[in-house]
């Protein structure tokens, strides 16, 4: 899946409009408009509408939209009375033709916020160079979502303080692939990977931790698994 992040901010009767797609080979597009609106919330949509237009004229679909408006997230909801107050009636319609999953974050994680007040040039990789068949000839690469809580984890337990939140869930589908399946009950399944545990609820990695033994055995399989996938990634 693509994973992508929207954001905008107004000053002074103006809205900047941004959003961010990073892709399964970690190509990323970054987009700032600028327009004239003084209403965050009508901005806030506004930049999903660029987002999805963007997405249908690249016939780009199956992601993530990540944001950080309550206010978004309670009119998305179809069975919300204000749903088209400022989000277009078709935006969730929209969505769902893409599969494109919404998920919530924290304003600290989203990358489109950071672009809203950048005023520097944007670099973005060519369309044309992108590989969203990145991950398809490797069997059973899962491609789970990431519960927000999971992020504080990963960054702690990986010593990585400034990873993102796409950085996060991508390395941790790509750890779920290299590692053991030790337990399954029912929509719940642990992973053990070297000295850590990643625990799965549905579509959605909702646990990060560690764990104070490593088995020998699991170790080695791990250093094959992760052998083979550099091979077959470099491909």
């Amino acid at each position: 899946m693509f994973i992508s992040y929207t954001d905008a901010s107004v000053k002074n009767n103006q809205a900047h409009l941004a959003f961010v797609v990073i892709f399964e080979d970690m190509s990323q597009i970054k987009r700032r408009i600028v327009i004239d609106e003084s209403d965050s919330n009508i901005a806030e949509a506004l930049a999903i509408a660029e987002l999805l237009s963007f997405l249908r004229y690249y016939d780009i679909s199956d992601g993530l939209l990540l944001f950080d408006s309550n206010g978004v997230k309670r009119q998305l909801k179809s069975k919300n009375r204000q749903i088209h107050k400022y989000i277009h009636k078709d935006t969730y319609k929209q969505l769902r033709l893409l599969n494109v999953r919404t998920q919530l974050i924290n304003r600290k994680y989203n990358l489109a916020h950071k672009i809203c007040h950048c005023d520097e040039y944007l670099p973005s990789r060519s369309i044309s160079m992108i590989n969203r068949m990145y991950y398809q000839h490797i069997v059973n690469y899962p491609d789970y979502f990431l519960q927000p809580s999971v992020l504080q984890e990963y960054r702690q337990i990986y010593n990585k303080r400034l990873a993102s939140f796409h950085e996060a869930q991508m390395n941790l589908n790509k750890k779920i692939w290299m590692a053991d399946l030790i337990e399954e009950n029912g929509d719940i399944k642990n992973f053990e990977i070297h000295d850590k545990r990643i625990q799965v609820y549905g579509d959605t990695i909702i646990k990060l931790s560690r764990i104070n033994y490593v088995r020998i055995s699991e170790h080695w399989r791990v250093v094959r698994r992760r052998k083979k996938l550099k091979k077959m990634l470099s491909k």
